[in-house]
């Protein structure tokens, strides 16, 4: 008999071992998951995200609302810039900590700066004609940067800042095909990457404009790209430059489920369609943002968030509208205020971001 219980106890002891080890195990699986780092559980729909320094985060939203966060989104500073209570700001860049610049979409367009973290904003640009729609800005350096809109007269507005965003000239920007125009959806139909600055564009034709002209925004050519087109809910909404290729998403925002015509992937070696990664991403619904953080490509859009690795993955099921990469964390920002951030690590250091959020509040 004693031996008998000798026997279970050992036994006991040694199904505990299993236990605790594969428990362990599991904290030191990798995963990759899409959290919730704020949200506001307002109407306040935060389209405008930039990224930098690892963990400087900026966001802009309709009803004239800025967020910055210098901690890679643990805490958050939110407020109103003055005098633009119902812009839409869907467009916004952060040079650094301290320095921001904001961009409202609609009419009256405006342009506002502000070098010591929203303490103190100014208007540097104007403009209350109904035909003027501002959809995305870039910075090719810390002097000068674009923002563009959608076509005016036969060309795309075009703005150019050499002093850091202090102030803005309007230049001749690309040609327009007429019913041809841009989204500002996310921000990112404009972008710099493999010494090109693009423009992706929708409506009656998909197309994507480019330019070598870093310095002075001129020489621009279009050429057409496969994707969904013909209708005004139709088009490229936003385009990622990943060293060797280029992504191109969108399709049709009033069918966001539908899968077609929704990604082209271009080889930069090859100048060819990559036929095998868009087979990957041949499900993906209606995408308003793209972009990676050299391991991996995410995707967002109103029907969600994916990833791609070896194959395309369902990452979230929450509508999220934009992403941006800081060096280090690919940050997303979507509807009621929300602002998230794609974890990729062990299950161990996931609790651990967890924990530090929920002390935070």
């Amino acid at each position: 008999m004693k031996r008998f219980i000798y026997t279970i106890g050992i036994l006991v002891l040694f199904i505990a071992f299993l236990s605790v080890k594969k428990w362990m195990g599991n904290e030191d699986v990798s995963v990759v998951e899409h959290v919730v780092l704020f949200e506001a559980g307002t109407d306040v729909s935060l389209r405008g995200l930039h990224a930098t320094q690892d963990s400087v985060v900026v966001v802009g939203g309709s009803d004239g609302v800025f967020g910055f966060s210098l901690d890679a989104g643990i805490h958050w500073n939110f407020q109103k810039i003055p005098g633009a209570g119902k812009s839409q700001f869907r467009s916004v860049w952060a040079h650094d900590d301290s320095k921001f610049v904001a961009v409202s979409a609609g009419a009256p367009s405006y342009i506002y700066i502000t070098e010591d973290r929203g303490q103190h904003w100014t208007r540097v640009f104007k403009d209350t004609a109904q035909s003027t729609f501002l959809d995305g800005i870039v910075f090719v350096n810390d002097s000068i940067g674009f923002i563009y809109g959608d076509p005016i007269d036969g060309r795309f507005k075009l703005l150019r800042t050499a002093d850091g965003g202090m102030s803005w000239n309007e230049i001749e920007g690309p040609e327009a095909i007429d019913g041809e125009v841009s989204f500002a959806a996310s921000g990112s139909a404009i972008a710099v990457g493999n010494n090109f600055m693009s423009i992706v564009t929708g409506g009656t034709v998909s197309r994507l404009h480019l330019t070598m002209d870093l310095r002075d925004g001129t020489g621009w050519e279009a050429s057409h790209i496969e994707m969904a087109q013909g209708l005004p809910s139709q088009g490229a909404f936003a385009h990622y430059w990943d060293r060797e290729k280029l992504y191109i998403v969108g399709g049709d925002y009033m069918v966001d489920e539908d899968t077609n015509g929704t990604v082209l992937v271009a080889d930069l070696a090859t100048g060819e369609d990559d036929t095998e990664t868009m087979e990957k991403l041949a499900s993906l619904p209606y995408t308003s943002d793209v972009s990676g953080d050299g391991e991996q490509v995410y995707f967002t859009g109103t029907a969600g968030m994916h990833y791609l690795d070896s194959t395309l993955h369902v990452m979230d099921t929450t509508a999220m509208h934009a992403l941006a990469f800081s060096g280090k964390y690919v940050f997303s920002s979507g509807p009621k205020g929300r602002v998230g951030r794609v974890f990729t690590g062990t299950k161990a250091e996931l609790n651990a971001l967890k924990a530090q959020l929920k002390n935070s509040k």
